[in-house]
């Protein structure tokens, strides 16, 4: 698996969970760290299971990392949380995904962590400004009282097809068109 590439299973947690900034945000710091730790722990599961017990020791992992990484996020942005709902356990997709990776080490759940965090934050940037028109909107759910301000109006009205997610997948079809197009131009070159 490439870092970065994330197929099938990571559509749901993108599409659904990314319809504004501040949300995308708060699912790439929640996804870095469990894809990391996913990472480095996977080698040392590898080494002791095979076999179905390979994969259900994978799947408790990632399982308890991501409601690890829900409960700390409760803790500390409980609006957040309660804004990206069941979505937090859907972590569990790509880290299964990174299982099924033959080389798998801390490097690749650190390269699917910040590819997946940089994904999750620029799709959040474009459909909150496209959809909403808006920018930093909610970013009190992060950051508490000192961010109520922080709202940014771009203009009048968004185009309500970016906020919710048939409006994602034409956004993330966009830019998967946008860098294989950039990757082949310099491949090429």
């Amino acid at each position: 698996m490439r870092p970065g590439h994330f197929g099938v299973m990571g559509l749901a947690l993108l599409l659904g969970a990314t319809d504004l900034l501040v949300k995308g945000l708060g699912l790439a710091m929640t996804a870095l760290p469990v894809l990391l730790l996913f990472g480095v722990a996977l080698p040392a599961l590898r080494h002791h299971l095979d076999g179905a017990s390979y994969w259900l020791g994978a799947l408790l992992l990632s399982a308890l990392l991501a409601s690890l990484a829900s409960l700390l996020l409760q803790a500390g942005a409980f609006e957040l949380h309660r804004a990206l709902g069941p979505y937090l356990y859907l972590l569990v997709l790509p880290c299964l995904q990174l299982a099924a990776s033959e080389a798998t080490d801390a490097r690749n759940g650190l390269g699917a962590g910040l590819a997946f965090a940089l994904l999750t934050v620029l799709l959040g940037t474009l459909r909150e400004a496209l959809g909403h028109a808006s920018l930093f909107a909610h970013f009190d759910w992060l950051l508490g009282p000192i961010a109520l301000g922080w709202r940014l109006q771009l203009g009048a009205d968004g185009i309500p097809l970016f906020a919710v997610a048939p409006g994602a997948f034409i956004l993330l079809g966009t830019l998967i068109a946008i860098w294989r197009r950039l990757t082949t131009r310099t491949a090429d070159s």
